[in-house]
Parts: structure tokens; C-alpha cells; sequence
């Protein structure tokens, strides 16, 4: 049985998040002549961890998250990967599709200091 050629294309991951978003259905793979990109969607930072814990193991050599994942969401992907493959970030301030708010707003307390 002859065996299984690996892929020698560059892999990456993109992850989004949305409220509403389901791990599992939500997700897509691109492939391109050099790359794969695989693409999922999460709804809290906890998926945004197993996400990425799972693309590390896929191969994947870098993730980029999008613009919606707030400092400490970004942070928390990073160590969900104990930094073993480079996690970048499209970063806004804070995001249109939040009502120019980053998840960090959504999903944690502890703004006070800040007045949000």
C-alpha cells in the first residue's frame, strides 16, 4: 500500500467570533495552490482555545484572528497554543459589527476602570 503524501502547502487558520457562531458547523477550509486556510467561527473565547488547540495540531503554522477578539480574547488563543505557533490579530480598537465594541467588553466584568 503505497503511503499518503503530505501536504507540503503552507497551512494557517482563521478564527472569527460572533455570538451564534457554532464551532462545529461554522467553519471553512480554502486551498489554494500554496496554502490551506482553515477557517471556524465561535461564539465565546473558551471555543476560540479548543479552535486553536485543534488547528495546532492540524499543522496549521500561524493563526490570525479576526478583528472582534479583544486583547485578553487574543491573549487567551496564545497561551491556548502555549506560543508555539505565531497567533496574529486584524485589530480594531473596537468593532462595527459589536456596536463598536470588542469581545473584552462583551464577555468580561472587570471594565470598571475604564467606565464600560
Amino acid at each position: 500500500m503505497a503511503k499518503k503524501k503530505e501536504s507540503s502547502k503552507f497551512q494557517v487558520a482563521f478564527i472569527f467570533i460572533n455570538d451564534g457562531c457554532d464551532q462545529i458547523k461554522d467553519r471553512s477550509i480554502i486551498e489554494s495552490e500554496k496554502i490551506i486556510l482553515h477557517a471556524a467561527g465561535c461564539a465565546t473565547y473558551d471555543q476560540a482555545e479548543k479552535i486553536a488547540q485543534e488547528m495546532l495540531e492540524k499543522g496549521c503554522a500561524a493563526i490570525d484572528l479576526c478583528g472582534a477578539f479583544g486583547n485578553q480574547g487574543v491573549a487567551r488563543v496564545s497561551k491556548a497554543v502555549e506560543r508555539k505557533i505565531p497567533v496574529g490579530v486584524v485589530h480594531f480598537d473596537f468593532h462595527p459589527a459589536f456596536r463598536d465594541k470588542s469581545d473584552d467588553d462583551m464577555f468580561q466584568k472587570d471594565f470598571w476602570c475604564i467606565g464600560l
